[in-house]
């Protein structure tokens, strides 16, 4: 049985997914971004052509795609886990992992890109007339992926150190650094494709030296370490990350068929115009991909903590809010498709331009389905339905648009494959609603049914209240004391709980609240379980860790500092602090069957107050 405040409730969960969110997005868009500067400088500067060059370079940007997507699909949700359950060195230990492997997959890479360019300009679909040019931008492109896998393992872990404007400033050092150069490369010094190339890579440097400049400092809470590393969670990363890499493996694939059936059916101009679609595909759904990432980061979370409601409102969230947003992105998409295909081609009279505006608005169109695609398989990932999730990969990345493609082609040209991204979007939306319906074997009638959520889920005796002012602390405390009367603890259970929270509760109150401007909220989950009352404490203030001030006061010589944090340490049987995600939680343990010896500790702390 649960009793909740509804009244504001998951305020402070709202604004930390709002806060992430322009993160994750940074994250997603920051190739698209490159490829962008350099289609445009290529357009305007070299000649259309070059264009398509760096447009057959797609698919080796998918690969470089898939090998990111692996590490941070596997690592966030083992990190995530582990931080919901408290283990800090283990969540620094997987985060660890990532890194050195993204470090060691990025040093493969670069590798056989710098010895083999021409192999893989083969690979890609170069003919004799593009191969040199193609292998040219291969070689430039492999001094930059090392940076690139690095740059997105320690933007990720940014999210959790409350340092999510150093991630703004890393994409504008990057994007400033990527045109400046552009410009000295290729108008300047004349150096062609192989200069936007290298000016990408360098770009890719500046923006990892950003990202990962804060974790060289002790203020890092994650910071990597190879003593934490446990080599053997590889495995573990690689199996709940591997959808990910499967969607953009397929994504890959089918690229490679649609550019065949593209030149057949509707000559180059559909290929151009499919390619410099695909330079600003990544700007267009970073908010749904973001979203996504953050339900299986904090999906994540609130399943290591057991906490139904918390995973209840994200989805909540990313149904309702981050839906509405999408909209807004799909009509801005279908409103500025001039404008963005002129960013490629002025000539609007022209075949590849009609093309390409055509398919802008036609994406756009199923922007909000893609949005529910992605909130459903991050979730399930995150829940560790993963033969689901790697199935549902290669249905949206390959099988939902091939089955209309190859039909509509040959009679509607370039407008068929187009018409086919919408269908394969529907098709993976009802697959994917289906999957709860096969499990269940009826329809799901409720949020928890739709997302399979065992029935035991959160299902302690548990409270969930909600604090704006220093009015409510008062109130709360006495209804934490009502409610572990109404379950069978003593009176003095009650007491001590509701002590523990007035007084901690009132300090963030007093002293979190002013420290801004900000509008902040606290949040209370009280959990009866084992003859224990549990207090989870979160909220959204500044870094505060009573356990250093504890300490501290403990250590000196006068007995009035501090009285209510000496307080709680008297009572409680454990207490835990960590910052999570740009919350400070706190987690406070009473011992009901252990009343006797946290009162003498109680009377003890209470009379050096006099």
């Amino acid at each position: 049985m649960a009793i909740h405040r509804q009244k504001g409730q998951n305020e402070i969960l709202k604004r930390i997914f709002f806060r992430l969110l322009p993160v994750q997005m940074a994250i997603i868009a920051m190739g698209s971004i490159n490829t962008i500067v350099d289609g445009v400088i290529a357009a305007r500067f070299i000649d259309a052509a070059t264009v398509g060059v760096i447009g057959l370079y797609y698919t080796m940007l998918r690969v470089l795609e898939a090998s990111g997507s692996v590490l941070i699909g596997g690592v966030t949700v083992l990190s995530g886990k582990h931080l919901g359950s408290g283990r800090i060195d283990q969540t620094r230990g997987t985060i660890s992992l990532g890194i050195s492997l993204a470090l060691i997959i990025g040093a493969i890479l670069s590798a056989v890109s710098l010895l083999a360019p021409g192999t893989i300009a083969d690979l890609l679909g170069a003919d004799q007339n593009l191969k040199g040019a193609l292998s040219a931008y291969v070689r430039g492109y492999a001094i930059g992926i090392i940076p690139q896998l690095l740059g997105q393992q320690f933007a990720s872990a940014l999210q959790m150190e409350r340092k999510e404007w150093l991630g703004h400033v890393a994409v504008a050092v990057m994007v400033v650094s990527n045109v400046t150069l552009d410009i000295v490369f290729v108008v300047v010094w004349n150096l062609g494709i192989w200069g936007i190339a290298l000016a990408t890579s360098l770009a890719n440097w500046a923006y990892f030296l950003v990202v990962a400049c804060y974790f060289l400092t002790k203020k890092a809470q994650m910071r990597p370490s190879l003593k934490l590393i446990v080599w053997k969670e590889s495995s573990s990363i690689i199996k709940i990350g591997f959808p990910n890499a499967l969607l953009v493996i397929c994504l890959a694939v089918r690229s490679l068929v649609l550019n065949r059936l593209l030149l057949t059916y509707s000559g180059s101009d559909g290929l151009s115009a499919l390619s410099s679609f695909n330079m600003v595909l990544g700007l267009i759904v970073a908010m749904a991909i973001g979203a996504g990432s953050l339900v299986r980061m904090l999906s994540s979370v609130f399943l290591g903590e057991d906490n139904r409601e918390s995973l209840l409102a994200v989805i909540r969230i990313a149904s309702t809010y981050v839906m509405a947003g999408m909209v807004g992105v799909a009509i801005l998409t279908v409103v500025f498709s001039s404008f963005l295909t002129g960013l490629f081609f002025q000539d609007s009279a022209s075949v590849v331009y009609g093309l390409t505006r055509q398919l802008f608005i036609i994406y756009g169109c199923g922007l909000p389905i893609a949005l529910a695609c992605i909130i459903i398989s991050n979730y399930f990932q995150a829940a560790g339905h993963l033969l689901f999730v790697n199935i549902i990969s290669v249905m949206d990345g390959f099988f939902s648009s091939m089955i209309p493609a190859p039909i509509l082609a040959p009679r509607m040209g370039a407008l068929g494959v187009w018409l086919a991204f919408l269908i394969g979007l529907c098709i993976t939306l009802i697959c994917s609603m289906l999957y709860p319906i096969l499990r269940l074997r009826k329809i799901p009638r409720s949020l928890d049914e739709w997302l399979l959520l065992p029935a035991d889920f959160g299902a302690s005796e548990h409270l969930v209240l909600n604090l704006h002012n220093a009015a409510d602390v008062t109130q709360t405390a006495k209804t934490v004391q009502t409610f572990c009367n109404q379950h069978g603890l003593s009176r003095k259970a009650g007491i001590h709980a509701g002590l523990c929270l007035e007084e901690i509760a009132g300090n963030i109150v007093r002293y979190g609240f002013r420290a801004d401007r900000r509008r902040h909220d606290i949040e209370v989950r009280v959990v009866l379980k084992e003859q224990n009352v549990t207090l989870r404490i979160k909220d959204d203030c500044v870094p505060f860790n009573p356990q250093k001030w504890h300490e501290m006061t403990s250590a000196g010589t006068d007995p009035t500092k501090n009285v209510g944090i000496r307080l709680v340490y008297g009572i409680a049987g454990e207490v835990e602090y960590r910052s999570m995600l740009g919350m400070n939680v706190l987690t406070i343990v009473v011992a009901a069957r252990n009343l006797k010896e946290s009162r003498n500790r109680t009377a003890g702390a209470a009379g050096t107050s006099g």
